[in-house]
């Protein structure tokens, strides 16, 4: 399925005027535009808009040169409506919801005087369903999605009339032709007329921004502070790629105060690059602007700043005591990270087509099966929260603050020694992979 249908005319499912909530702005950005980037991650590729009138100023917000890339064909309320071999995808224009909540609805199997509705089954449901059946409409309750699967012709009689959804519903239920489909991932609501109702939308969205690849840390703590950032940031014109340069300068300066004989500032700046860290992808996100690039801008301006790091440590307690250690583990840690850099970016490259540092140990554990594993490996799946940036940038801090120069120092040395035991494990273990599967 690759067409969709956006009703932005007539009344919704709730008997909502649906040419009111387009404009909307929440998150940054207009609610129509949100809407087909959403189709577009779930697959669609082309559009049918249905406006009330020609020169409708949704028509600017989906100009393809502001980050809708699919072709779009604007369709009057009172013509009629061209017909699609296949069937469509159909979505209100308030509906706001996310890829994975479209893809199980845009599997589903509709013959020609059919539509499949998505539904919400909870139990104040304003449908009442028998198997994938829907045997009934019940008064208004909201539990129908707004998303619907059906082909173009099923909708030809309301776009040249009213257009009324809850209508033209109601009276494919008379005929026993709707089916139902469970919604079952991430969120949903519509837009209403309520002066509150983008708010609502723009916290939900905030509620689901955390990456699951985030740790305890991050979500239960860090977040707290970011998110409330990420508020403020989703309404300027800043953007992710520049968010995460102004936060690898906050990270870079980390080294910067280690060498000038500030090792709290030092810890306390990188911990702060840390939290903030999330507001790029959380501004990305809630803006629908991640791409490859931005990954790969992220990605370089943390290592930038632990490198700051790195190098600003034992030169600042070289400085301080002139110190041998501070010269040999010094030198063994730079070493170190050269080779996690080389290595990650070469991986990330070659196996995982990706430029975030995310999906460097998703990846690894997806080429290794659970049987093939070592014991060194599964040890190293234990430890991988503690090797986490949310956590080590704390523990960084804490270790300036009651031991100085000297267990930072320490604290790095071991952390980026099992790091190093990691990759080389990883290292040989994709070697091996790779001379299993050569030909022999």
């Amino acid at each position: 399925m690759d067409h969709a249908i956006l009703i932005a005319a007539g009344t919704g499912i709730d008997g909502e005027a649906l040419n009111s909530h387009g404009e909307t702005i929440f998150g940054g950005i207009p609610q129509i535009k949100r809407l087909a980037t959403t189709a577009e991650r779930a697959g669609i590729k082309r559009f049918t808009v249905i406006v009330e009138k020609n020169d409708s100023p949704l028509k600017e917000l989906l100009n393809k040169g502001k980050g809708v890339k699919s072709d779009i064909t604007w369709h009057t309320l009172g013509s009629p409506i061209k017909s699609e071999p296949n069937p469509s995808l159909v979505l209100q224009s308030n509906l706001i919801i996310n890829p994975a909540g479209l893809l199980n609805l845009m599997g589903s199997k509709v013959s020609e005087d059919e539509v499949t509705v998505l539904v919400d089954n909870q139990k104040d449901a304003w449908v009442k369903t028998k198997g994938d059946s829907i045997d009934d409409i019940f008064s208004y309750g909201g539990k129908v999605v707004g998303a619907f699967v059906a082909n173009a012709s099923l909708l030809e009689k309301s776009t040249l009339n009213s257009m009324h959804l809850r209508s033209w519903l109601e009276e494919l239920v008379g005929r026993g032709s709707v089916k139902s489909v469970p919604f079952q991932d991430g969120y949903w609501m519509r837009l209403s007329p309520d002066e509150e109702s983008a708010k609502r939308a723009e916290d939900i969205l905030f509620s689901h921004v955390s990456k699951s690849s985030s740790g305890w840390i991050s979500k239960n703590i860090n977040s707290k502070l970011s998110i409330p950032v990420s508020r403020l940031l989703i309404n300027t014109s800043l953007t992710p790629n520049m968010i995460s340069v102004i936060i690898g300068i906050i990270g870079i300066l980390s080294g910067v105060f280690y060498i000038q004989g500030f090792p709290i500032l030092g810890g306390l700046f990188l911990e702060l690059s840390t939290i903030f860290d999330r507001c790029d992808g959380e501004v990305a996100r809630i803006k629908l602007m991640e791409s490859r690039r931005g990954q790969w801008i992220d990605t370089i301006f943390d290592q930038l700043s632990f490198l700051s790091f790195v190098v600003g440590v034992p030169i600042g307690l070289y400085k301080l005591t002139k110190s041998s250690l501070a010269i040999t583990l010094g030198s063994i840690n730079l070493g170190i990270f050269l080779f996690f850099l080389i290595w990650s970016f070469y991986f990330l490259v070659k196996y995982a087509n990706s430029g975030s540092m995310v999906a460097y140990s998703k990846t690894v554990d997806m080429l290794v099966p659970v049987e093939k594993r070592t014991l060194i490996h599964k040890l190293i799946i234990k430890l991988r929260p503690m090797m986490k940036r949310e956590f080590f940038s704390l523990v960084f801090l804490v270790a300036a603050i009651f031991g100085g120069y000297t267990w930072v120092l320490c604290l790095t040395t071991l952390g980026l020694s099992l790091t190093l035991i990691h990759q080389i494990d990883d290292l040989f273990k994709l070697k091996r992979l790779k001379q299993a599967d050569s030909p022999t």
